[in-house]
């Protein structure tokens, strides 16, 4: 991504939260100059969203939305340079005005990376004459870290991450900085706060990079063995479990504390079904390397096989304290509170999960059940509905809807309307199924409950 892009992104997030990708070009009387905006840059037309956007900054001079996307605006329909005379000029008449400054070093730095000095000038002044808007203190970060001065990037973004710590860009791009400077257990915190803020896709893939970055596999094997280890992953790879163990253990003559290597070895053992000798390897990689969530996977997955829960449950949350987007740990910690009824741990562990892979429709049938088993069961209603309104025909959630009625049904026993109201859509769900599974015997057995019932 080239640099003047990077000063214009969160604009682009604004436009998704006002639905700008719709392609209607009709006028909409209940819609807002700022929505109209937006609307009409996602349309490519941003020439005609300069005029509504300077009405609203007429009315609310002071806008970071609205001066947000006027640049993006003028930058999108190639008058940015008009836009930043624009500006020069009410600066000249109001130069105290801090809107107009945070303007500027955005036109700036959009314009060309030459204008760098320029525009962290102007966004400086904003932070001075606004020093409470975070929004200043991340734009000017921002182009430190483009600029890989990550040491003024983190003290900036540490701003704008404390003054409004709810957008999750914030705490990413603070980690960027914190993992560019070697402050690990920063970069890890910042991440792990992203997980409660329902971080946009780019945003998690930039989470991922940053994650990638801290816990770089087999950065510690020595260039002179890189070949011989490439060689043991291969014959693994291949199903040659015995050839990569002689050659992992030829490396182990070398050095024999290499993590990696051991760690490499520990699953050369599991894939033979030497479990204690993997186990073995697996604890001494973690001896080695006990900030390496991969090391920490491989014996919670071991124990996890050998149904050792207890030892797997800790193993996995060692993991995610060094990984804490590690989809895999969470999957494994949710199925196991699941198995042993801990309800209230597989629900905080499923909806890490659906953050950070919010298409996991598995995932959210199971928040369900766990919301159903701390009878929470508005909350799972809603969970399974919206799985209706994405398949209709689902057969499985359209059960658990009924099963899910008829215990509200129970529970309304003392108000005889609401009860049979209740059971008349638990009849609604069954009777779904029957129309796609008229062989289903479970959900007839629930239709003739119902029906007995008064």
């Amino acid at each position: 991504m080239s640099r003047p892009l990077i000063a214009l992104l969160p604009a682009l997030a604004l436009m998704a939260s006002f639905g700008c990708a719709s392609q209607s070009t009709a006028l909409r009387p209940d819609e807002s100059d700022l929505a109209r905006a937006a609307r009409l840059i996602g349309e490519k037309r941003p020439v005609e969203a300069l005029d509504p956007l300077r009405e609203v900054l007429k009315r609310d001079p002071d806008s970071n939305d609205a001066m947000r996307l006027f640049v993006e605006a003028a930058f999108r329909g190639g008058r940015l340079v008009p836009v930043l005379s624009e500006l020069s000029a009410q600066i000249a008449v109001t130069p105290n005005r801090a809107n107009l400054h945070y303007g500027m070093g955005l036109g700036l730095y959009a314009q060309s990376a030459s204008q760098e000095a320029r525009a962290l000038e102007h966004l400086t002044q904003a932070a001075a004459l606004a020093p409470h808007v975070a929004e200043h203190h991340f734009r000017i970060g921002l182009i430190h870290l483009d600029a890989e001065r990550f040491e003024a990037a983190m003290e900036a973004l540490t701003r704008a991450r404390d003054l409004d710590p709810a957008p999750s860009r914030h705490h990413i791009s603070l980690a960027q900085a914190q993992a560019r400077t070697g402050n690990r257990q920063g970069a890890l915190d910042s991440l792990r706060a992203v997980l409660d803020l329902q971080p946009r896709p780019t945003d998690l893939d930039v989470a991922r990079q940053v994650i990638s970055r801290l816990n770089l596999p087999f950065r510690e094997i020595p260039k002179v063995v890189t070949e011989e280890f490439e060689r043991g992953l291969n014959y693994m790879q291949y199903d040659a479990p015995q050839q990569a163990m002689v050659t992992f253990q030829e490396i182990l003559q070398q050095f024999p504390d290499l993590a990696a290597v051991h760690a490499a070895l520990g699953l050369c053992f599991q894939r033979i079904d030497d479990a204690s000798r993997a186990m073995e390897e697996f604890r001494y990689a973690i001896e080695l390397s006990p900030k390496d969530p991969l090391n920490h996977l491989y014996l919670a997955d071991l124990y996890f096989a050998k149904e050792r829960f207890d030892r797997a449950t800790a193993s996995y949350q060692t993991v995610i304290e060094q990984d804490p987007l590690n989809i895999h740990a969470y999957e494994r910690l949710a199925q196991m509170a699941l198995q042993v009824s801990e309800f209230a741990p597989a629900e905080r562990w499923l909806k890490r999960l659906i953050t950070l892979r919010p298409d996991d429709k598995r995932a959210r049938l199971s928040l369900g059940a766990a919301l159903i088993g701390q009878e929470k069961l508005d909350e799972a209603e809603t969970v399974f509905q919206r799985l209706l309104d994405d398949d209709g025909d689902n057969v499985e959630v359209l059960m658990r809807m009924g099963m899910l009625h008829m215990e509200k049904r129970k529970r309304e026993e003392t108000n005889p309307e609401k009860a049979r109201a209740l059971g008349e859509k638990a009849a609604g769900y069954f009777e779904k199924v029957l129309d796609l599974q008229p062989q289903n015997v479970f959900a007839a057995k629930m239709l003739q409950s119902i029906a007995k019932q008064p």
